[in-house]
């Protein structure tokens, strides 16, 4: 019995993890799953904010939650590197679990590429899809196509590395250029999240909103611009542990950097979907902005002098309409300009007198040009 057992009370189980100087593994496990957990708590609330608004899923949803999947299986690699001995000192980790440490570390590098690469593609689908004109779609699918050309790059200089026969090596490997494998990397990272910033200024730039609301949209998506920080800092550390002689102990800050990348990249695909900056776009053209139901079952909008129209049936219609009433000025027919008023209904129902039902009126205007020869006075 060791002496973290020795001390426990009756009833105490053993901390499932000990932070020592030596074995700072609980970092790595504590970073990995509040990561995770935020991650999934963002995703929750956009499929939330998409039922109770739009009631229905588009393309940048689905993608959304394709880079959730892929995000889960790349936090799965990281427990498994920790259940193999990283985070721990290499004297302390068995000679056994040395490749399976570095295999599941190799699994999580490409993961963490793909699912950055999804995370873009999401917003730009977003931008896809709130984009009003042709130009605006276009700059979207071209920061689509670079971040998509990007992450085919990025994965080929990683995963074809140093000894091609076993790319996952990296403890001993005296690979040189690793670290600038993952600079290359990291400036795709950070070019197309400026890109992503930049196309949502210029989708704003010529529409008709106020400078507020444009203020808010911009502000949405540049929130996302934070991502960029936890990436230079990656580099900092990944630096730091491909130059140690114990590169397992001190590497745990550049995976806690890794994962608050990953689950950052995640929300910041969610925040301009939620409602507070989607509501700045919103013209609402066509159709009050939310349709609410009354208690009795019936939808109100939320304007408070709109009311629903009910249909007529041939008997209300008869018994309460007239004939129409046509009123013309007695002038020949000749080629001259002949104006006609039509006014169906009631005239006295028709101007209401501060009647609170919901009344329809239709004003028409002909315009008669008449031509002829030989006509008699009076012939149609």
């Amino acid at each position: 019995m060791d002496s973290n057992s020795s001390s426990l009370l009756p009833g105490q189980a053993p901390p499932f993890a000990v932070i020592t100087a030596t074995d700072q593994s609980g970092i790595v496990l504590i970073a990995t799953t509040l990561a995770l957990a935020i991650a999934i708590v963002s995703l929750l609330m956009r499929v939330y904010m998409q039922l109770q608004i739009r009631h229905q899923f588009s393309r940048d949803d689905f993608v959304a939650m394709g880079s959730m999947l892929v995000a889960f299986f790349q936090s799965v690699t990281v427990y498994i590197q920790v259940s193999k001995g990283f985070g721990k000192t290499l004297s302390d980790i068995p000679s056994d679990s040395l490749i399976p440490l570095q295999k599941a570390a190799y699994s999580s590098e490409l993961l963490y590429i793909i699912t950055l690469w999804l995370t873009k593609c999401s917003v730009s689908f977003l931008l896809l899809r709130i984009s009003p004109q042709k130009e605006h779609q276009w700059a979207s699918y071209g920061i689509l196509g670079s971040a998509t050309l990007f992450m085919f790059i990025s994965t080929l200089i990683v995963a074809f590395r140093c000894n091609v026969a076993e790319p996952w090596v990296f403890i001993d490997a005296h690979c040189v250029n690793l670290m600038a494998r993952w600079e290359v990397e990291t400036v795709f990272d950070v070019a197309t999240e400026l890109a992503l910033f930049a196309a949502s200024i210029y989708l704003v730039k010529g529409l008709q909103l106020s400078l507020s609301k444009k203020f808010t949209v911009t502000f949405a998506f540049g929130l996302r611009l934070l991502v960029i920080a936890p990436a230079i800092l990656r580099l900092v550390y990944l630096n730091q542990e491909f130059t140690s002689s114990d590169p397992t102990l001190h590497g745990v800050y550049a995976s806690v950097c890794t994962q608050t990348q990953i689950s950052y990249a995640i929300i910041g695909a969610t925040i301009p979907c939620l409602r507070p900056f989607m509501a700045a776009l919103a013209t609402n053209y066509g159709a009050p902005a939310q349709i609410k139901t009354s208690p009795s079952g019936t939808k109100k909008s939320k304007y408070a002098n709109q009311y629903n129209l009910s249909s007529l049936s041939k008997s209300s219609r008869s018994a309460n309409l007239d004939k129409p009433k046509i009123s013309a000025p007695t002038k020949p027919w000749d080629r001259s300009n002949h104006h006609v008023s039509v006014a169906s209904g009631d005239q006295h129902s028709m101007e209401s007198h501060e009647s609170k039902q919901m009344i329809i009126s239709k004003n028409v205007e002909w315009q008669v040009d008449f031509e002829g020869q030989g006509q008699r006075p009076g012939e149609p």
